[in-house]
């Protein structure tokens, strides 16, 4: 049976994935999130894929396509103004075949190969909306329910407001393109709050036949920079269980831990599954990782701890502990510095976003520091600290608030301060 058209929504400005770069582009293991996603696809017969991407990645975005071996078409949406604005600028590529809309920084186990075997055997439904089951308040689109119909998906509605305990995932199948995209068109028209994708959608479930497909395995939305520590962990447990490959030159030396080439473990180094070491890494004389993804050309130095972390290729460290933390590429931190990862009232960590105070739910989070910023020796970060991309941080400095990108700090006075 024909697959339908994917259509890969990736020209978002990933405001809120600060101090990261593009989370599409991350690599974890030998693939980006984008490209695992179109791979994965491809592997289920999928043909088609028109990605829709910002001006200033089209160029990766191609070169990735060829990569995973992905017949795409690159559409530019030439402003980040939301998911109906980037399927309206796909339209002109789509065809009277059924679309299936998606977002590759979503990450899941099955849910597409679940997905689209369940559209297979529709019957005459219009749609297919994907959906995960909760037990607490999520911050995003709920779907209402008439029976077995999808009524409409309520955006953020409130906790106590729930209309059911499913939330959507952006893994919508349509069975007709025009009917989208008209109802995009006239949403589009209307003022009101950046829902437009919902609304339209709404109105076609109202008038038409939609259905959920409630998706029970994991899957992990990559909206904020500590998210980047659940994929890595939920691709770690899929390569351990051999579900995926984190790449065909990665060595498998016991169960769940991945060692590249070139890799230099020294003596009185562990590296504890499940554990992921890239290629060219330095293993420094009694360090340990556990838990963590080093990527390609990393030097953990001597002593030095990784923790449930995340580092970016080409980080650099000097007998640190890094804990529940992500580290950007380039970045590298002094002799002695050290990531507070857990907070002595025992209550969760939060995070400002946007300049709204936030509770991430976690009870352990580190430092987010961006790509190439530095962080001088003896200075400690409290948990949930960001650190933007080139920022300079001095010596022997307690950082306890978020610091801009190119920021040059060398006392406490702005961002010491409890």
């Amino acid at each position: 049976m024909s697959r339908p058209t994917v259509l890969v929504l990736a020209g978002g400005a990933s405001n809120r994935f600060w101090p990261l770069r593009d989370k599409l582009f991350f690599e974890l293991g030998a693939q980006s999130l984008l490209e695992r996603h179109l791979r994965q696809l491809r592997g289920l017969g999928c043909e088609r894929f028109i990605v829709v991407t910002r001006p200033d990645t089209v160029d990766a975005v191609q070169t990735l396509g060829r990569g995973a071996g992905a017949g795409l078409r690159v559409v530019v949406q030439n402003e980040p103004k939301g998911m109906a604005d980037a399927v309206l600028a796909a339209r002109e590529s789509l065809d009277h075949d059924p679309i299936y809309v998606t977002q590759a920084h979503d990450v899941s186990e099955s849910l597409h190969a679940e997905m689209l075997a369940a559209w297979d055997k529709r019957g005459s439904a219009d749609g297919l909306v994907a959906a995960a089951r909760v037990d607490s308040y999520f911050p995003g689109g709920y779907l209402m329910l008439d029976g077995d119909r999808v009524t409409s998906i309520v955006e953020k509605p409130g906790a106590g407001n729930e209309p059911s305990d499913l939330v959507n995932i952006v893994a919508h199948a349509f069975a007709s393109p025009a009917a989208l995209i008209g109802s995009l068109l006239q949403e589009m028209s209307t003022p009101g709050a950046d829902d437009a994708y919902e609304r339209a959608v709404s109105k076609l479930m109202a008038a038409g036949d939609f259905r959920a497909h409630v998706y029970e395995g994991r899957w992990q939305a990559l909206k904020y920079p500590w998210h980047l520590l659940d994929v890595a962990n939920m691709l770690l447990d899929l390569w351990t269980s051999g579900a995926e490959s984190p790449g065909p030159d990665y060595e498998q030396r016991e169960d769940g831990v991945f060692i590249g080439r070139d890799v230099r473990i020294m003596p009185g180094a562990h590296v504890v599954a499940p554990a992921l070491v890239g290629h060219g890494s330095v293993i420094g004389h009694n360090a340990l990782v556990r838990g963590s993804i080093v990527s390609p050309n990393c030097v953990v130095g001597f002593g030095s701890e990784v923790a449930r972390s995340f580092l970016g290729a080409g980080v650099e460290l000097h007998h640190n502990y890094i804990g529940d933390s992500v580290i950007d590429a380039g970045a590298s931190l002094g002799w002695g510095a050290t990531t507070a990862n857990y907070r002595i009232d025992r209550r969760s960590v939060p995070s400002m976003v946007g300049g709204e105070r936030i509770d991430t739910g976690r009870e352990k989070l580190g430092l987010v520091l961006g790509a190439d910023a530095k962080v001088g020796v003896n200075t400690s970060t409290m948990p949930g600290v960001k650190i933007g991309a080139g920022a300079l941080i001095g010596a022997s400095i307690k950082v306890t608030r978020d610091v801009p990108d190119n920021e040059r700090v060398l006392d406490e006075e702005t961002y010491g301060r409890y």
